[in-house]
């Protein structure tokens, strides 16, 4: 018989399973055990929940309801095949046969004219997929049309524009009936299953079934497990929040919105008041995120099932805790409403007392997903600190879409420190999105509407079963980066491949372009010239050009790639072609045979589809590829929870496992509860029906459950500001119901005196922690709110920065290292920022990030680094009086430049700026070049070096722009070295600039002597400067030094360090903004080091014209 038992528990209802099984054995102890479950992370939880109360979980199956019953039926009922020929699946290649030659007939006319411009037939796959899926609801909830349809009667609801629908459904019919497949269906079978149960029992089935927990049922579903318990025993244990009946209770917001109606109709009179009366909403809570739940109680009502009650009734204890999670959890169960407010009431003093200390409920609003996981973690370490009995198996943490959240997940939880770290597992997520292989499959086989961008290619290149399959490592794909950045690649494969993108047709900056380029430059080792209108890339030499053949070979099986998924092809040729790519691009390793053996699968799987439904028609390419990334994405790698670490999952149904802290993130306006717009023909939703589903409806509930699922804390965080504008933002809707029913209905000791709305406020206030934009805020180290706090150590220097209490990156200097020998360049290098200096010889830390940006574009404009390059190159070929047109040529092989006239215009303007400096030069440059070596002895120490570039005894050195103050730096440590060492004349330092024009800097003459004694101090500094960071940023010292003012000075420099609205400061270089976050810091010792080491160089200056 049919046995229905409620509670609000899921535990009483555990325990209740258990004490059946182990005092009601089954009578033939090899059968097993059948308990329907709606989840695998529920019968996961239920296999541990039995194994500790009966000792061991043995032959006990958990199948999911549909499964369930398809095997019932399959067991009662001769000819049900094994699988439905009704499944969404074989439906929509079924109606892709069927639907072209039902077009022309008048009731198509909707989809004549939506498929109008389907060349391809990819609008029709995609609008037969949803066709088959709303048949597929049709026969769950919709049975009696369906049956309808098939006796060819007039449907009970109006069609309307949807008189195709039954059409298309006998047309259906019909080819599955002429393909010799059985016409069983879930609504045919329903009342044939009910009927042939009254005359014997199905073979093969428990004698005994439980249906676990499940939140709702459909209609046919009970009506089975019904006419099931004629047979056999069936326990229906149904998880009821609450012990009163309560199907009768409306959403706050439906009476109100009633009442509206009433009142605009002229109909409030007072028997509609009278009648109003009935209509009670009970909890609010209940009555707006229960619809669900009520709508299946009427069900069962329906039905006329009653059943046994299990509640635990709320003991002195629960009833007199200040803790509000349990006071709404008790609320709920009780049908009680607190948040009525008395008609007079003046003060709080009716409200529900709470304990200033409770944190059962928290509300906790961030500016983004990845805030929301750090302050998840700080929370979780504050929780284990305060109950040493919490473990990491307590703590659920639940999202409307794990997979968005997973990259926060692993950086934050993934990445923690020794001290902070939290064991922890992520579930829900799709094979697809756990597999690179797969992600990379996928991406192949859209290569034929990709641009081929360098970005993309890499990542395919950059699996690893694909660099093994193509001989390479990490670090030989890393030199490839560099070369084919070098080289000027960007996108396309050629010009023919961007032209079947009806792009423009140019074969630069293109794949096969940067290939040419690197194997010439390897072949001819020359990249001075040009060889055939080629630039060779002549950085490639030696036994690294080894790489360049797999490279080769790599794009070549792009190009095969792209000419392969275009057009049409029969299935049985596409399943051979995409196993010879597998082949090909992958040498896959134990866990990547997982996921090639999921793709081999679902070819396998798509094929028996086709041949079930005869078709015979080719599958065009876009068709395949959306079928293979809608299957591959369905695959799960993992629905089961984790028995240890604290679990990372998708709020979906029956997650409503009790844990002691239920954590909800992304608990946002408009994502949560999530909306599904129905289909425009969707006839359901046109003449919905009470039971029906929706999506949005189930996630109120869902959340409903995780309330009643937590015991100790209900933990919800939500995108409360955006991380653009700081502007506030509201939450979820039910986060919003949940802080008003607390707001409304209690109160804190302090505030009983104020008013229900200064109370209601304040609250609010108390319930919602509003964290700040970053980690490393001084508002989580200052201890001035006892909500905000950080376990993580790292931001403790930024956040003291912030405060104005930034210690110096050096306590105290390091020991000194002895300097007997040094290079001329190393002085340049050093006093060119000594500060980066410090961190990469003495520290050996780098800041410079590699390979994390890639030119995906070709040049449209270049950017200050690249058009220093190109005056460069253009300066050095008017030295050389290289003519223009080839100067241009070689450019343009390069890729340098941006395609067509843009290019052209772009290189004329900067020859004319650069034109005035070579000018310039040729006089200062026509005597031949001299090199002189140096050798100097200072202070305990050799300098030496060569000086190139000498030109009629004086050195000679320009730039293509204009001078900065580290070249005036660099040009007296030039000079000092030339006048001292090398009996020169000195140094000219050249630049130009577009409005100033040429600037020539020539220093006074200086004896050698005092050229010695200023290097000596120059020493010093670098010898101080390899012991600590040295207070002197060279553009920063020059602004100080060039003022005459002292006044002004000083606000010079700080104009230079820092970063104005158009210009960059140097403070912004990571390096001197690690050792000197602000000015302030460095301003301390920056004017005396700036006198002390270059206060002579301005008074030495002859001329800066």
């Amino acid at each position: 018989m049919l046995q229905i038992y409620h509670s609000h528990s899921l535990t009483n209802l555990k325990d209740l399973l258990v004490l059946l099984i182990e005092r009601d054995p089954l009578p033939d102890p090899f059968q097993d055990e059948t308990i329907l479950v709606q989840s695998p992370g529920m019968a996961q939880w239920l296999k541990l929940e039995m194994a500790a109360g009966l000792g061991i979980a043995a032959a006990v199956q958990f199948p999911l309801p549909a499964t369930f019953l398809w095997e019932s039926f399959a067991a009662l009922l001769p000819e049900v095949p094994e699988r439905s020929a009704y499944r969404k699946e074989a439906m929509t290649w079924k109606l892709m046969e069927l639907l072209p030659p039902l077009l022309p007939l008048e009731e198509f006319l909707p989809l004549r004219q939506y498929l109008d411009d389907d060349g391809a037939g990819f609008k029709r796959y995609q609008l037969c997929g949803k066709i088959a899926d709303i048949f597929d609801q049709y026969l769950v909830y919709r049975p009696d049309w369906i049956e309808a349809w098939d006796r060819s009667e007039a449907m009970p609801a109006p069609l309307g524009d949807q008189a195709w629908q039954p059409l298309l459904w006998r047309a259906l019919v019909a080819k599955t009936q002429a393909l010799g497949q059985p016409h069983w269906h879930r609504a045919n079978m329903q009342q044939t299953f009910v009927k042939a149960l009254g005359a014997r029992t199905p073979q093969g089935l428990s004698s005994r079934l439980f249906v676990f927990g499940i939140s709702a049922l459909p209609q046919t579903f009970l009506q089975a497990l019904q006419a099931l318990g004629q047979r056999i025993d069936v326990h229906l244990m149904i998880l009821n929040p609450c012990r009163h009946y309560w199907g009768d209770i409306i959403d706050p917001a439906y009476l109100a919105k009633l009442s509206r109606r009433l009142f605009k109709s002229g109909s409030a009179g007072q028997g509609s008041a009278d009648n109003a009366g009935y209509l009670e909403s009970g909890n609010p809570l209940l009555a707006s995120m229960g619809k669900l739940g009520r709508d299946y109680l009427h069900q069962l009502q329906d039905m006329e099932l009653t059943g046994f009650d299990f509640f635990e009734l709320p003991g002195e204890e629960l009833q007199a805790s200040d803790r509000l999670l349990g006071h709404v959890q008790r609320d709920i169960l009780e049908l009680d409403d607190r948040s009525l407010e008395p008609p007079d009431a003046q003060d709080s003093r009716y409200k529900t007392v709470l304990s200033p200390e409770d944190r059962s409920l928290q509300l906790h609003s961030c500016h983004s997903p990845l805030r929301e996981l750090e302050v998840l973690q700080d929370q979780i370490l504050a929780l284990f600190e305060a109950d040493p009995t919490l473990a990491p198996r307590d703590i659920i943490v639940m999202m409307p879409d794990v997979a968005a959240y997973a990259p926060h997940i692993e950086a934050v939880f993934g990445s923690a420190r020794y001290e902070r770290r939290i064991p922890f597992a992520i579930s829900d997520r799709s094979l697809q999105q756990e597999s690179p292989l797969l992600q990379s499959f996928l991406a192949l086989l859209q290569l034929p509407q990709s641009r081929l961008r360098v970005s993309e290619v890499l990542d395919l290149l950059e699996v690893p079963a694909t660099l093994r399959r193509f001989g390479l490592d990490n670090e030989g794909f890393d030199q490839l980066r560099a070369w084919i950045e070098q080289a000027g690649v960007r996108w396309g494969l050629d010009a023919s491949q961007r032209e079947s993108l009806a792009l423009p047709a140019f074969e630069q900056n293109s794949w096969r372009f940067g290939l040419r380029r690197m194997l010439a430059g390897y072949a001819l080792m020359d990249d001075t010239s040009l060889w055939q209108e080629q630039a060779p890339y002549g950085e490639i030499e030696g036994l690294g050009a080894v790489l360049l053949g797999p490279l080769a070979d790599f794009i070549d099986l792009l190009e095969e790639t792209c000419g392969l998924f275009r057009g049409a092809r029969p299935v049985a040729d596409w399943v051979s072609e995409i196993n010879r790519l597998l082949q090909a691009c992958y040498a896959p390793d134990e866990e990547d045979e997982l996921a090639l053996s999921q793709v081999r699968r679902v070819l396998e799987g798509l094929h028996q589809e086709l041949a079930d439904a005869a078709s015979e028609e080719p599958l065009g390419a876009e068709i395949l590829v959306d079928y293979l990334a809608q299957s591959l994405g369905e695959q799960r790698s993992s629905q089961r929870f984790m028995v240890g670490p604290v679990n990372f999952c998708t709020l979906m149904p029956m997650r409503s496992i009790p844990f002691r802290v239920v954590c909800l993130l992304g608990m946002n306006e408009g994502v949560y509860p999530r909306t599904l717009a129905p289909m425009g023909f969707d006839l359901i939703a046109r003449h919905p029906r009470r039971g029906d589903r929706s999506r949005r409806d189930d996630d109120r509930y869902l959340f409903l459950e995780a309330m009643l699922s937590a015991r100790d804390l209900l933990y919800i965080s939500y995108i409360g500001r955006s991380i653009q504008d700081n502007r506030e933002r509201v939450p979820s809707v039910l986060v919003s119901e949940l802080l008003e029913y607390s707001a409304q209905g209690f109160v804190l000791p302090a505030h009983r005196d104020l008013s229900p709305e200064d109370s209601a406020r304040a609250l609010r206030q108390a319930l919602v922690t509003e964290h700040p934009l970053t980690a490393y805020s001084e508002r989580y180290f200052n201890a001035e709110s006892p909500r905000l706090f950080s376990y993580a150590a790292q931001w403790l220097p930024a956040a003291c920065s912030q405060s104005g209490v930034a210690e110096p990156f050096c306590a105290a200097p390091l020991a000194a290292e002895p300097v007997a020998e040094l290079e001329l360049d190393e002085l340049l290098a050093f006093y060119r920022n000594p500060s980066r200096y410090f961190f990469q010889r003495r520290l050996r830390v780098s800041f410079h990030e590699q390979g994390v940006d890639t030119l995906d574009e070709e040049p449209f404009a270049l950017d200050g680094l690249e058009g220093y390059g190109l005056k460069q190159q253009i300066l050095q070929a008017q030295l050389r009086a290289e003519p223009l047109d080839l100067l241009a040529r070689r450019l343009m092989a390069q890729g340098g430049l941006p395609v067509g006239k843009a290019g052209t215009r772009l290189l004329d303007r900067h020859r004319a700026d650069v034109a005035p400096l070579a000018q310039a030069l040729q006089p200062l440059l026509a005597s031949p070049a001299a090199r002189h070596e140096i050798s100097l002895e200072l202070d305990d120490c050799l300098l030496s070096g060569w000086l190139d570039g000498v030109h009629d005894g004086c050195l000679i050195r320009y730039r293509p722009a204009g001078l900065k103050g580290h070249d005036y730096l660099r040009g007296w440590i030039l000079h000092l070295v030339a006048s001292a060492g090398a009996g020169l004349k000195g140094c000219q330092y050249l630049g130009v600039d577009r409005k100033a024009g040429v600037t020539t800097l020539r220093f006074k003459p200086i004896d050698r002597d005092a050229a010695i004694e200023a290097l000596n101090r120059l020493l010093a500094g670098y010898r101080r400067g390899l012991c600590e960071p040295l207070a002197l940023a060279p553009n920063t010292a020059w602004a100080w030094l060039a003022e005459e003012d002292k006044d002004q000075a000083l606000q010079r420099a700080r104009d230079a360090f820092n970063t104005g609205f158009l210009v960059p400061g140097e403070g912004d270089d990571p390096y001197i903004a690690r050792a000197w976050p602000d000015f302030e810091s460095i301003s301390v010792q920056l004017p005396s080091l700036s006198e002390q080491l270059f206060g002579d160089v301005v008074a030495s200056i002859e001329e800066a014209s």
